[in-house]
C-alpha cells in the first residue's frame, strides 16, 4: 500500500495540473475575444451542443411506441422551452425533467 506522502504528493499534484489547466485559458483572454474564429464558435456552439445532445440520447428502439413517446415529450418540451426562453440549460434541464418523469410515473 503506497505511504501518505506519495498519496498526497498525487492528490496535489493532480489538483495544480487541473488548476492550471483551468486558468491557462484566462491568461490569453484578450487575444482570444478578438479572434474570429472563437467568435464563430461562440455563435454556433449552443446550436452544435443541442443536435450532439439530441443525437446521444434518442434510444436505438425509438420505433417502439413505448420508448418514441417519452423521447418525443421530452424532445417537445426542449424545443419548446428553447424557443420560448432562449435559454439551453433551461431547455435541457426542463426536457431532462420531462423524460424522467415520465419514465418514472408508475403504469
Amino acid at each position: 500500500m503506497p505511504d501518505n506522502l506519495y498519496l498526497f504528493s498525487a492528490i496535489a499534484l493532480s489538483a495544480a495540473l487541473t488548476f492550471a489547466l483551468r486558468a491557462l485559458p484566462f491568461t490569453f483572454i484578450t487575444k482570444l475575444r478578438s479572434n474570429d474564429f472563437i467568435n464563430y464558435l461562440a455563435g454556433r456552439m449552443p446550436l452544435g451542443i443541442m443536435v450532439v445532445l439530441l443525437a446521444s440520447t434518442i434510444p436505438a428502439g425509438i420505433m417502439d411506441l413505448a420508448v418514441a413517446w417519452p423521447v418525443a415529450a421530452a424532445l417537445a418540451t426542449t424545443i419548446g422551452l428553447h424557443l420560448f426562453k432562449s435559454n439551453a440549460v433551461l431547455s435541457v434541464l426542463g426536457g431532462t425533467a420531462v423524460y424522467v418523469g415520465i419514465l418514472s410515473w408508475p403504469l
